[in-house]
């Protein structure tokens, strides 16, 4: 039997999980289901909310990003980090129950490093081709965090073990339907048997 995404996790759990990990880091967080849908998010950046994803020339960098990195993480990748077309990382890792990639887990968008004059000239560029108000734009980069190898580190641990909980939830709530079901089924076979008993019961007496 095939279950939905949200027959396995808890939605509403997630999205306060998302909020408060946007509260602690400033990092955005999201979980998509396998078809790229947004199950919960919290936290963009702004310059991702306000500029990459409200343009269609800049959106698709984004799609294009997620795509890709949900076609990695169903090659059994146990976390990954990405340079989007736009010029931003993200790092995810995938929920897994028996087997079944049926959910990824995102957070980012940060920097590595702080960008110098070629980098910002880059981004300057890239809001001039956008159509972007080029001085919002760049104000938007420098809200941007960036990371620390070891801040990475810890990002990708975290990551890693969160989409692990969400995997052994998944199974779990999985497990327990089934069970369910079978026992259902058990029962429903069960019950014409001992109504036929006691009619024949009832037609001896």
């Amino acid at each position: 039997m095939e279950y939905k995404i949200t027959d396995l996790l808890n939605l509403e759990k997630l999205q306060k999980i998302a909020d408060e990990f946007h509260v602690a880091t400033g990092l955005s967080t999201s979980v998509v289901d396998k078809d790229g849908k947004l199950l919960a998010g919290s936290g963009w950046q702004e310059i991702c909310s306000r500029f990459h994803r409200a343009y269609e020339k800049t959106a698709r960098n984004c799609l294009k990003s997620s795509e890709a990195i949900t076609e990695r993480l169903k090659q059994n990748c146990p976390h990954i980090v990405c340079k989007c077309p736009n010029g931003l990382f993200d790092a995810a890792a995938p929920v897994i129950v028996d087997g079944e990639h049926i959910a990824s887990l995102f957070t980012g968008q940060f920097l590595m490093v702080r960008p110098d004059i070629s980098d910002i000239e880059q981004f300057s560029s890239q809001a001039r081709f956008a159509g972007f108000d080029e001085t919002d734009y760049l104000n938007a980069l420098e809200k941007v965090p960036t990371l620390t190898p070891a801040q990475l580190d810890d990002i990708l641990g975290f990551l890693k073990n969160f989409a692990g909980m969400l995997s052994d939830m998944g199974r779990s709530c999985k497990n327990r339907m089934e069970n369910g079901k079978r026992s259902y089924d058990a029962r429903a076979v069960k019950m014409p048997r001992v109504q036929k008993a006691v009619r024949i019961r009832d037609d001896q007496i």
